[in-house]
């Protein structure tokens, strides 16, 4: 503030303006404006979604934040002593979160999801945390489509067999079979569960064998491509890590230093606006990029380049004029190279392969 305001402010003043509530819903305003503005067609992997049949893939997650213990009895935690969760959904080529809810980290994952209209058409990706075979029959239902692990204890009949196992097994409970060593590679079944009220749940449940752990790893999804770019689509799931943990390490996500439940919550959502800003950079700068250049961005590269870009943004903020505004794209375009994997050439990055994959199968 003394820097780029020219206005002399105590420590002990800076904080008691942190914690007015009136901040801190002014900056919810913020998020939920920037969302709704921030662009939704993706400019890179749109081949991608037209052969997957889908209009947008939605990454879904919570990431756990530890607090001071003073502020235990607002956020009450679960391995720490006080703690906020952070649950969020990320359009996976975008990058941009379009929804988003602070809680305790007390609160289960299942109790927090993107409101399921909005999954209309798009595809859903999300761990364990959230399993409920009504979520999934829900999802169906709104028309959209789900990808997730099929939980361990998880019983769900085999209504048929696609590849990879005996006919003999229909009928049969899929997760009571032994499978004490590789049947195949790839194990394929449609499955069948039925829920409160007559509901049923059809799906495709698909095995991949891991040699190291010696069993199969079991996906649940009722999108209709291929069985073996399933895991490599699962996979991406990892990419809301990725953006958690840029948050966190670039853009001080993690920096919440006090007990007031105010500062808390304004300190972590000035971080989710300073993400928000960061998808100026892969629009601006992803123009300058090729096609395998774009399909190797990095959310945390990006927030790293926000960080070295942080005082051209906050001049242009505070003096909207084309002199800034230009001044800042010169800067975005000059750092385009930065946002990038440079090793993508010898590396394939996880989109890169399952872009490749369903170009050329496996």
């Amino acid at each position: 503030m003394k820097k780029h305001l020219n206005q002399d402010i105590s420590r002990s003043a800076f904080w008691e303006r942190l914690s007015r509530t009136r901040l801190k819903n002014y900056l919810k305003r913020v998020v939920g404006e920037l969302m709704s503005q921030m662009s939704r067609s993706a400019s890179i992997g749109t081949e991608l979604l037209d052969q997957l049949g889908v209009s947008a893939i939605r990454i879904i997650d919570s990431s756990s934040i530890s607090l001071w213990d003073g502020a235990k009895k607002t956020f009450p935690g679960t391995r720490t002593t006080a703690g906020i969760k952070w649950h969020a959904c990320f359009n996976l080529l975008t990058g941009v979160m379009s929804w988003f809810e602070l809680t305790p980290t007390s609160t289960n994952d299942r109790n927090c999801f993107v409101d399921l209209k909005s999954l209309r058409g798009e595809l859903a990706i999300f761990d364990l945390g959230y399993w409920d075979y009504g979520l999934l029959w829900e999802i169906q239902q709104v028309g959209g489509f789900f990808l997730c692990r099929l939980k361990s204890n998880a019983t769900i009949y085999i209504q048929e067999v696609v590849q990879g196992l005996s006919h003999q097994h229909v009928g049969k409970s899929l997760l009571s079979l032994k499978f004490k060593r590789k049947r195949a590679n790839l194990i394929e079944v449609k499955a069948e569960k039925r829920l409160k009220g007559g509901k049923t749940l059809s799906c495709r449940v698909i095995g991949f064998w891991n040699p190291v752990e010696k069993g199969y790893h079991w996906y649940v999804t009722n999108l209709t491509v291929a069985a073996f770019i399933i895991y490599p689509l699962y996979r991406l799931r990892w990419q809301i890590e990725l953006i958690f943990k840029a948050c966190k390490n670039s853009l001080n996500a993690n920096e919440l230093t006090s007990n007031d439940a105010n500062i808390i919550e304004s300190l972590l959502l000035s971080s989710l606006v300073a993400h928000l800003a960061s998808h100026t950079i892969l629009e601006v700068g992803g123009e300058t990029l090729d096609h395998d250049q774009k399909l190797a961005t990095s959310f945390q590269r990006i927030a790293q380049v926000t960080v070295q870009l942080a005082d051209d943004f906050v001049k242009f903020l505070l003096n909207s004029s084309r002199k800034y505004f230009d001044h800042l794209v010169q800067k975005i375009t000059l750092f385009a190279n930065e946002i990038f994997d440079p090793n993508y050439k010898h590396r394939e990055t996880s989109l890169a392969r399952v872009h490749r994959m369903l170009e050329n199968g496996p």
